[in-house]
Formats: structure tokens, C-alpha cells, sequence
């Protein structure tokens, strides 16, 4: 009922705007497009916050049908003495067709909701996992530490769990994991302490742009002024996931399904694919894509 009080409202205003020298009646098929069309002009104006003379508004949309404010004024006016269909019934056909409009548009956005879900499930890839990892000895505390080398833009999920056993002669043990830049400097460095005796659980998002370039995770580390001592420590389900941005992993499923490269310049001159062959020179072309299977064909980093 919303749409039908705004249409009202169109109505009233029209009505008023209207002048009156010479005019004609406006069938009921334009009547409707009119009403159609200025519900929508209204619409865009009070999302857009644009405040305009409304005869200003509604001149170009009579113009387009091929009337006049004079000719809604006759219209509306001697509407009541017409046999064929009343003002309610014009109305009510405005209401139904920017109702079928609204849901034909909601149901888009539905299918893209789609297309990004499978899209973004498709090109989630788990980087690195390993199920068990368990130190008891001090030389073997470098298999706690993880680099994940020449990482690509996107979301990576780290997650782990971990046991420490009464045996560990260690105290302050913390996890610290950061992405690292090209120039060596730790970005979006985090840091938990850890709990002791009991099963603890690790999780962290780290978001990665074109400047990164590794992601290292520490799972077992002590403040520099610290001994370390004899460990005994137990990881499980360490994972790495990534996730590549939205945009990125639509166009990849397109590309994967249609054959086709929809990148934009900026994107193709800017960017290779990770796990494509390219043409030399890192241009996608599509006699350098092998299709014997799918590819995450836009996982991407940016060129050295």
C-alpha cells in the first residue's frame, strides 16, 4: 500500500501543477505510464535527496509521452464521466506493475546473492592445513612457525587448536601472527596468550592487499627476554584458508564458465593469474588456458 500512497500523492500533485488551454484526453495505457514513470522520477529524487520544482520534474515525462500538464488536468477532470475504466482502476494497474517490477528486481539480486555465495565457494582455498603437530623437543619449535610465501589479495583464516601439557617448562607462551610487506615491515600484527593444561583455540582474519606479501603465524613464541625451555606443546587442525575478494571470484567463475575475459584494462595490466598458464608477459589470452579442469584462474598477485 506504500506504492498506492505515493501514486495518490503523484495525483494530487499533477492535478494541482496543471494549467488548462487547449487540452486532450490522455488514454489510459499513457495514463499509466505517466503515473509509472513519476513515481519512479520521485522516488530517485528522495533517495538521492534532490529537491527540484516538481512541474520542473514532470514536464520531461509528459514531453516523452507526448502531452502536457494541461492535458492531465482535462484528464483527471473529466475522468468520472468515462464509461471504460475509472481513476482507481489506473491506479491499481500502476500499483501492480511497479509491484512486479520491484519483485523482478528483488529476485535479481537474489540470483547475484547467488552468484557471489557460489562464486566465493568456489574460489575459498585452504592454503595450508596440517592436522597434527606436536613439539617436545626445543629444536623442534621451528615446525611451529608457518610463512605463507607470496600471498595474493584476499581474506586468510587462521585457525588452530592447542593442548600445552603440564610438562612444558615454558610460562608466558603466546601465538603472534602478521602479514608481512615487501620491505619486511609487520602489518596487522595480533598476539594471544596462551592458556596452559587445558585444550585453547586459535582463530584470526587477516585481509591482504597488493602490498603484502607473506602471511607468518608463530604458534608457539616467549618475550625476547625469556629463556625457552622444554616444550610440550600439541597443534591440531591448523588451517590457512583464503578467500578472494567478491569481484575477483565472480569474474573468475564467469571466465571459468563462459570462456571469456570480462577484466577491465587496469585489472588485466595490473594483475597474472596464479594457476593458469599465461602468455608471456602475463596477458591472459585463450589459447594460454588449458580447460582440462577448473582453475582457480583468478587467484591473483599483483606483478613484480
Amino acid at each position: 500500500m506504500k506504492i498506492l500512497r505515493h501514486i495518490l500523492t503523484i495525483v494530487a500533485t499533477l492535478a494541482t501543477l496543471a494549467g488548462c488551454s487547449g487540452p486532450r484526453e490522455i488514454p489510459d495505457k499513457d495514463l499509466i505510464n505517466i503515473f509509472h514513470d513519476a513515481y519512479l522520477a520521485n522516488a530517485y529524487m528522495t533517495e538521492e535527496n534532490i529537491r527540484e520544482d516538481s512541474l520542473q520534474l514532470y514536464e520531461p515525462i509528459f514531453k516523452r509521452y507526448g502531452y502536457t500538464m494541461a492535458d492531465l488536468q482535462y484528464t483527471l477532470t473529466t475522468f468520472n464521466e468515462r464509461k471504460s475504466a475509472m481513476l482507481s482502476d489506473i491506479m491499481s494497474e500502476v500499483y501492480h506493475r511497479l509491484d512486479e517490477e520491484s519483485r523482478r528486481e528483488d529476485a535479481k539480486m537474489v540470483v547475484l546473492d547467488t552468484i557471489e555465495n557460489l562464486a566465493k565457494r568456489t574460489y575459498t582455498r585452504t592454503v595450508y592445513a596440517d592436522s597434527l603437530i606436536s613439539v617436545k623437543r626445543l629444536r623442534d619449535t621451528t615446525k611451529l612457525r608457518i610463512t605463507i610465501d607470496d600471498i595474493v589479495p584476499g581474506e586468510y583464516s587462521v585457525t588452530f587448536e592447542y593442548l600445552i601439557d603440564s610438562l612444558d617448562e615454558n610460562r608466558n607462551s603466546r601465538v603472534e601472527a602478521y602479514l608481512l610487506r615487501s620491505d619486511s615491515m609487520q602489518m596487522s600484527r595480533h598476539t594471544l596468550m596462551m592458556s596452559r593444561q587445558r585444550e585453547g583455540k586459535y582463530s584470526r582474519k587477516f585481509t591482504a592487499d597488493t602490498s603484502h606479501r607473506k602471511l607468518h603465524i608463530n604458534m608457539y613464541y616467549h618475550p625476547r627476554n625469556e629463556e625457552s625451555k622444554l616444550p610440550d606443546v600439541t597443534i591440531r587442525n591448523f588451517k590457512v584458508v583464503r578467500v578472494l575478494p567478491t569481484e575477483v571470484s565472480v569474474d573468475s567463475l564467469y571466465y571459468n564458465q563462459l570462456n571469456i575475459n570480462i577484466f577491465n584494462h587496469a585489472l588485466m595490466t595490473g594483475f597474472t593469474a596464479d594457476t593458469i598458464l599465461l602468455a608471456e608477459h602475463a596477458i591472459i589470452t585463450t589459447d594460454s588456458i588449458t580447460h582440462d579442469e577448473p582453475k582457480d584462474s583468478l587467484a591473483l598477485r599483483a606483478n613484480r
